[in-house]
């Protein structure tokens, strides 16, 4: 019969073990089946109820994923609704029947696709004449295009005032895009009173694919 000294340091031996070897459990994860827990663990001065705890985790755990599906679904509908919005309006630019109309898709519905609240176009020459369009100078224009060449993102604030005149106040977050027309430019400013409408990491593929188609389209006229 072991003594209980005897019995006492072995089991010291052990803890000592573990304390050293802190990922053994990982390295032997099957041991854990066999392991009896206490339902309970005393500190100083709260008790833990491990059941609950690991309940709680589960829950939490559970939660947290679900939250994420959830999410991952929101964010399929979402660019699948983008993807229709996209089409419908790349095709009433592809059926226009001449620059003023094409002009009018593009001022109206570009704006209505992206639920804007203030909507712009810019040329850079006064070779169109079109009751929505302003001309402006292209080198005023230049440096917010000079990292990416057809969506304008950063928010820069002296945009607001060049882009949204007398709207300082009002316009939160824009978008500018540019539409190449032969050697000139057009400079659609989208602006929203939502600071957090648009912002610099939006991806813009999809609304790339319909600068591209718009730009094709002009190329008939």
């Amino acid at each position: 019969m072991k003594r209980k000294n005897d019995q006492d340091s072995f089991e010291n031996q052990i803890i000592n073990f573990l304390k050293k070897n802190k990922n053994f459990f990982l390295d032997h994860q099957d041991l854990l089946n066999e392991l009896n827990f206490p339902n309970q663990i005393k500190t100083t001065n709260k008790i833990v109820d491990l059941n609950a705890y690991r309940s709680l985790k589960i829950k939490k755990e559970y939660e947290k994923l679900k939250q994420q599906i959830t999410e991952l679904l929101k964010a399929g509908s979402s660019n699948l609704n983008s993807q229709k919005r996209i089409l419908k309006t790349s095709l009433r630019v592809l059926n226009t029947k001449s620059l003023a109309k094409l002009i009018d898709v593009i001022v109206n519905d570009f704006g209505t696709l992206l639920a804007c609240d203030i909507v712009n176009c810019y040329f850079t020459s006064n070779k169109i004449n079109h009751k929505s369009i302003r001309v402006i100078n292209n080198k005023l224009t230049y440096n917010f295009f000079n990292e990416k060449p057809q969506t304008y993102l950063n928010q820069n604030p002296r945009g607001i005032s060049i882009f949204f005149p007398n709207k300082t106040n009002i316009i939160k977050s824009y978008i500018l895009l540019k539409i190449i027309y032969k050697s000139d430019r057009f400079i659609l400013a989208m602006g929203s009173k939502n600071s957090q409408k648009f912002t610099k990491d939006q991806r813009v593929d999809l609304l790339e694919y319909l600068i591209q188609v718009t730009q094709i389209k002009l190329t008939q006229f």
